[in-house]
């Protein structure tokens, strides 16, 4: 967003969307271009990271592109800080345009209040234009998987501009996904929702405009609020908004109170963390189950007391009657042979990201010990994973009550990515699922077993109970993404060193953090049935004998189709990938199944809240009545908080 000498307000694409994910955005930019406020510097490795990566996947577009005998022609962009500069820049694309350039680079867009830089123009000659016998189709690259509704609509804006300039419109938008595969989309079936966004923009601007008309010249209209979202991880305002957040005591401080509650929370007149930690326990807030309440409200009073003190602070969670198993009641009994895990992965790596250290610690000896499986590439990364689930699959033979913990959901994920990714130890991996071997910290344990005076339960703030502060060069996740990434530059065996020290104290610290609770388990007793904290059933993880040998057969299969195929496709002839596809389809329909069992079972365990916040539920139902019958079926009619309409529909 840039406000000319002559009052102009130039706006892009990349204005359209933020002021979609954020409506405050759209605040401080008008307050930046009125000379009101001054941008903020983020300097974010991982934002750097990705915008490199993001130029190396635009130039491996070109390099494909002229492999196939395409013209690229690029426009030269230079200092665009000037209407007339963007106009010269305009009038050098449609030159190019005019020309006939099978693809254009950096095309160049203005029409005086909307200016767009599109990553590329392919032509087309089965539509003609005011250009002649062709025409122009927008094509840009991002390095995400899949294809994100900002993009498309960012293309919209290109599409639109172009229009313009050559008479038609294209016939469709194309986003070339980090995996250089092309999507192309028909614009028509997004152009009417891109017409109402950009209206509903217009009209946020408009709003501004007049309120400086009026002679506001410190605010700008309408009032807006920094509420927490997802934009946040890459906005350059991130920092201002916390602070403001911060100084005004803002609900979002609050660990685990979602936007929903909040919102309920402000409306029965509890505006802040202060307020909200002193609100009576009889006090009800309407619209909110006592259980939420009391949540937050208990967490709130810790936030506050740690702020008061700066002393470390926790309390225990009584167990939920209706939800037994779960919090404290979940940690098995400790087995010498259990195992800490966690993982280091770069997402920008290969075609699909790579688990490129798998990490874990034993205590078979006096002291933890931990070994490192490094992967780097696709054959190093089926390796690891390999030897990984016979470790875990050898201390079960020997320990049927042993575990595997870990802290947050990446792990049990990423278990089940690899065995699909590689097609190998599924019977391993299932087995591993079905006798609940895998311990996850956070979601079983931690959220319902204790509360802390902390603002975010992530394994560095709640290990500040039980370990020292952590030393190094690498101390959070997404440094180690890019400590990999210059790896992967220089090779330099000190940055891996560096990472597999940070992974060490991540699987040391999900260790202290079992033992932990494990003395808070004690603590816990007066608070069960009989003063006794029960622990969980053990699960059978074997299939029945029918199942076991249809198996073995579909693995004898596949491993004969798959024997001496690489691992990583890249490096397959064409003959090595269709017997590799022809192996996958042995055992397709059972392992197409998995992720909905998977989801299935993850459902069933979830808390009520968790189930209230998951996008693919509906939960905290009330009954409505019973509307009679059809054939031999019920009629039943429930009500739920429209929050959750509002998920799900978007």
């Amino acid at each position: 967003m840039q406000r000319h000498e002559d009052g102009t307000l130039v706006v892009s694409a990349t204005d359209l969307v933020g002021f979609l994910e954020c409506d405050h955005l759209v605040t401080l930019e008008l307050e930046r271009t009125h000379g009101l406020r001054d941008k903020p510097f983020r300097d974010d490795p991982q934002l750097a990271l990705i915008q490199k990566r993001g130029y190396a996947h635009e130039q491996a577009y070109i390099g494909r592109l002229r492999a196939e005998g395409r013209e690229v022609l690029e426009i030269d962009t230079g200092d665009l800080k000037s209407p007339a500069r963007l106009r010269e820049a305009e009038a050098r694309t449609l030159a190019a345009m005019r020309s006939g350039a099978d693809v254009i680079f950096q095309a160049t867009f203005f029409d005086g209040r909307w200016r767009g830089h599109a990553d590329f123009l392919i032509r087309r000659d089965d539509r003609p234009s005011d250009l002649g016998a062709w025409s122009y189709d927008v094509a840009d690259t991002k390095l995400a998987r899949r294809v994100k509704a900002a993009a498309i609509l960012q293309m919209c804006v290109y599409a639109d501009l172009l229009e313009r300039l050559q008479g038609v419109a294209p016939e469709t938008v194309s986003v070339v996904t980090g995996d250089g595969i092309a999507h192309p989309h028909r614009l028509e079936d997004y152009a009417a929702y891109y017409r109402a966004a950009k209206s509903r923009f217009e009209e946020r601007l408009a709003a501004d405009a007049a309120a400086m008309a009026d002679g506001a010249a410190a605010v700008v209209a309408p009032a807006t609020y920094p509420e927490p979202v997802d934009h946040c991880r890459v906005c350059p305002w991130w920092s201002v908004c916390v602070d403001q957040r911060r100084a005004d005591d803002h609900l979002s401080i609050v660990a685990g109170a979602a936007r929903t509650t909040r919102r309920k929370l402000v409306d029965a007149g509890v505006p802040t963390l202060t307020v909200l930690a002193q609100l009576p326990e009889d006090r009800p807030v309407p619209k909110m189950t006592p259980r939420v309440l009391t949540r937050v409200r208990r967490q709130a009073a810790l936030q506050l007391r740690y702020r008061q003190t700066h002393e470390l602070a926790y309390e225990l969670i009584a167990p939920d009657p209706d939800q037994p198993g779960r919090g404290l009641a979940a940690l098995p009994e400790p087995s010498p042979l259990d195992v800490f895990w966690d993982i280091e992965s770069d997402p920008w790596a290969l075609e699909d990201g790579l688990e490129y250290l798998l990490g874990y610690v034993v205590n078979d000896g006096p002291e933890p010990a931990f070994h490192a499986l490094w992967g780097h590439d696709r054959a190093g990364e089926k390796a690891a994973f390999e030897a990984f689930i016979d470790l875990v699959m050898d201390r079960l033979a020997r320990d049927p009550a042993m575990h595997v913990y870990h802290y947050g959901g990446y792990e049990s994920g990423a278990m089940k990515r690899l065995m699909q990714r590689h097609a190998t130890r599924e019977d391993q991996v299932d087995s591993i699922l079905r006798g609940k071997v895998l311990v996850n910290l956070y979601d079983h344990v931690v959220r319902s077993g204790i509360r802390a005076s902390v603002e975010s339960y992530s394994i560095k703030q709640i290990e500040k109970f039980y370990l020292p502060e952590r030393e190094g060069p690498v101390t959070s996740a997404g440094f180690s993404v890019v400590e990999y990434e210059r790896w992967m530059e220089s090779q330099d065996p000190s940055i891996l060193r560096d990472i597999a020290d940070y992974n060490r104290d991540d699987c040391l610290s999900t260790l202290g953090l079992r033992d932990w609770l494990e003395r808070l388990r004690v603590e816990a007793g007066p608070l069960f049935p009989d003063g006794v904290v029960p622990r969980p059933t053990s699960a059978d993880p074997q299939a029945s004998a029918d199942v076991s040998k249809k198996r073995a057969e579909a693995r004898a299969r596949e491993e004969a189709l798959r024997a001496g195929i690489p691992a990583d496709r890249s490096e397959r002839t064409d003959d090595e990938q269709g017997r590799w596809l022809l192996a996958g389809l042995v055992d397709w329909h059972e392992r197409e199944a998995k992720p909905q069992w998977w989801d299935y079972y993850r459902l069933a365990e979830a808390s009520m809240e968790d189930l209230v916040a998951d996008g693919s539920a509906l939960a905290d139902l009330e009954f409505v009545g019973d509307f009679g019958a059809i054939k031999n079926s019920r009629i039943h009619r429930y009500r739920f908080d429209p929050a959750q309409e509002y998920k799900v529909k978007r």
